[in-house]
């Protein structure tokens, strides 16, 4: 709505409504964190207004003219959809674009000339849950969980899981890791094995849509990392051409732009199958969910001191177990038994030093 009237002085005032923008994102609700001018404060163009949250991003909004904050529609800690006002700006005529804006679609630079638009910024530590909440209330969750909550549930209810544990000799790895100065985080080994035993075991690229298998149209193999307590997943594309200290390099660049609050990272990408990994927390082993559309999610639990028979010999050596979860309407067990063996056999045949490929 745009009101327009004049002053005694004979200067045409206009309030401009702002409205939230599709942000690109796969939520329809978009939280304020706050606003960053008071009601009653003159704001010039360009100047940042508030921060809002998405799914994939904290983003500073600026304001498209200048003017006078009159009115404040949603408020801190409050969420609003694509379209709705959030408050009004009175503005002399001539300094406004339009009388009704929507906010800018999340750039990390200016985008349409006289539009608004969003800077994205780092995404905040967790608030304590006795600052934010009241006895009895409970604590809102972040867009991004939200969305997590609902694709994981919706998995849990919808797909068919079935679980393969198994264990590998990780002494590999750990030379290969020394090697490297022990930099190459752990994940990159288990991406680059199972990269290779995608190779040979075409059906685990495959999803179930309609009754019917379809190829996915990627190779990217997703890391699951947590991000300020949101999850999020890491992709790693032609892993099976790269060397794990590559991948390693790779994951902790892509999680380091998760952290920084840049949109793009933080936009959920198509992988063929996840790697999580709980082995750092200390955890034995665990069993994850699948998430869809891919066929299998493989869980690592901690590299531990195991007691192994050989030649009829205990010795001590260290291993990984590992659980793979997969979607039974793609994968019939024996199918994924093998797969399971073969990342083993991958990870067993890591070098010490050299490249892997």
């Amino acid at each position: 709505m745009r009101r327009a009237g004049t002053s005694w002085s004979g200067v045409i005032r206009m309030e401009i409504n702002l409205k939230m923008p599709d942000l690109g994102t796969t939520e329809s609700e978009i939280k304020i964190i706050r606003w960053l001018v008071e009601i009653g404060s003159r704001v010039e163009r360009g100047q940042p207004l508030l921060e809002v949250e998405t799914d994939k991003a904290v983003m500073e909004v600026e304001s498209i003219t200048g003017g006078v904050l009159e009115k404040v529609f949603i408020t801190a800690d409050q969420t609003a959809e694509a379209g709705q006002t959030l408050a009004i700006i009175e503005t002399e005529s001539g300094t406004a674009v339009t009388g009704e804006s929507a906010l800018p679609p999340s750039a990390p630079v200016p985008s349409r000339p006289g539009g608004m638009f969003a800077r994205n910024r780092e995404k905040p530590a967790p608030v304590a849950a006795a600052s934010t909440t009241t006895p009895g209330a409970g604590i809102p969750l972040s867009p991004a969980r939200r969305a997590a909550v609902r694709r994981l549930q919706q998995s849990k209810q919808t797909v068919p899981h079935f679980y393969l544990q198994t264990s590998a000799n990780a002494e590999p790895m750990i030379a290969r890791r020394q090697a490297a100065g022990g930099k190459t985080v752990w994940d990159a080994f288990f991406v680059f094995a199972a990269a290779m035993a995608l190779k040979q075991f075409d059906q685990m690229r495959q999803r179930y849509e309609d009754d019917h298998l379809v190829p996915q149209d990627t190779d990217a193999i997703g890391v699951a990392v947590d991000i300020a307590g949101d999850l999020f997943v890491v992709p790693i594309q032609g892993a099976a051409a790269k060397t794990p200290e590559k991948i390693s390099g790779e994951i902790r660049s892509y999680a380091a732009k998760i952290k920084s609050g840049d949109a793009e990272a933080r936009h959920l990408r198509p992988t063929v199958m996840t790697v999580t990994n709980l082995g750092a927390q200390n955890v034995e082993s665990f069993a994850a969910i699948v998430n869809p559309p891919e066929a299998a999610i493989l869980a690592v639990g901690r590299v531990m001191a195991t007691p192994v028979v050989r030649n009829g010999q205990v010795i001590v050596q260290n291993r990984v177990r590992l659980t793979l979860s997969v979607d039974h309407r793609v994968i019939n067990g024996k199918y994924a038994a093998s797969f399971l063996s073969a990342i083993v056999e991958e990870l067993e045949k890591i070098q010490p030093t050299g490249s892997n490929s």
